[in-house]
């Protein structure tokens, strides 16, 4: 099967992956599997929640002590005005009254984010075919911006490993398998269903924690999703993959360098979202017998944009 597209900045002839979503949802669809998300699926995932329980699934923005890879750099916030400020002096209330605001510079992959689908391109592609490079330094991505996902909510079913293992974490570098998924959400009881989202705690944020607190130098390993993983997220139609990790997929990569995200972003069109600490959600969920939930997720709208922070929310 192929494709032509005669739109600027479209694909000429290209040939979708065997296993991939392109031209599932239009030669011009930007969202990919988000599609999978409908409004009855929504309103259906809106009775999941049994406790109303509330759990930010973000890191805190802050310097150091986070875990990130270095060539990103670290979030700051910086002072743009102060209520000690002379700027303030003649207006009405003088030194009576006065405003703080700041300035926040923050690496649009470190910390808790959310992976556009132009994050990553495999054979000069994007997702759909769309050539990657129609990504520009000032003005980003022309196609599959983060801006083209927009906010959505939907059903997430939590796969907690270490609880299914009886582990506390995940050793570094272990490669999650579908056999792995399957079984934990066997134990758990629970189903994934076609548009849900999928959250997997590896444990690695709390074994980073405390190896932090320790004075210790974290392992660069990191347990993942594996390649063997994809075929279970793509089975079952899953619409968005979020782990604990820094990047869904293990570390060293699964075959070949950022292979799981080829697999997803590329292929598949299923966004990622990284660095979620899932610990508390985890126990939360635990205490409430139930392993799927209403998940809210939104994306700063930066038109172009390879990728954002989020502060996802899941309510139990």
């Amino acid at each position: 099967m192929t494709e032509t597209r005669s739109t600027e900045g479209a694909a000429s002839s290209v040939a979708p992956p065997p296993a991939g979503n392109w031209g599932r949802w239009g030669a011009e669809d930007e969202r990919g599997a988000l599609n999978l998300i409908e409004p009855e699926g929504v309103r259906a995932a809106a009775h999941e929640v049994r406790t109303g329980r509330t759990y930010s699934l973000a890191l805190p923005i802050t310097r150091g002590n986070q875990p990130a890879f270095d060539f990103r750099g670290s979030p700051q916030r910086l002072t743009l005005v102060s209520q000690t400020d002379a700027m303030y002096d003649g207006f009405e209330g003088g030194g009576d009254v006065g405003s703080n605001e700041d300035v926040l510079i923050i690496p649009s992959h470190n910390l808790t984010h959310m992976d556009a689908l132009c994050h990553v391109q495999a054979k000069g592609r994007f997702y759909n075919g769309f050539p990657a490079d129609t990504f520009r330094s000032h003005t980003g991505a022309g196609r599959c911006g983060i801006d083209k996902l927009g906010a959505f909510a939907t059903r997430a079913v939590l796969l907690d490993l270490p609880r299914h293992f009886d582990t506390p974490h995940l050793e570094g570098g272990y490669r999650i398998t579908a056999a792995d998924l399957a079984g934990c959400a066997e134990r758990q009881g629970v189903e994934v269903r076609s548009g849900d989202a999928l959250l997997v705690r590896t444990g690695y944020l709390d074994e980073y924690r405390a190896i932090e607190a320790s004075g210790r130098e974290p392992s660069f390993a990191q347990p993942g999703l594996s390649l063997d993983a994809v075929d279970y997220v793509r089975a079952r139609e899953i619409s968005v993959v979020g782990a604990d990790n820094s990047a869904v997929e293990c570390i060293p990569f699964d075959d070949r360098f950022l292979s799981v995200h080829i697999a997803l972003l590329v292929e598949s069109g299923v966004p990622l979202l990284e660095h979620l600490w899932l610990t508390d959600l985890a126990e939360g969920m635990a205490q409430a017998g139930t392993y799927s939930c209403l998940l809210c997720v939104s994306p700063l709208p930066v038109t172009g944009a390879t990728g954002s922070p989020i502060n996802p929310v899941a309510i139990v």
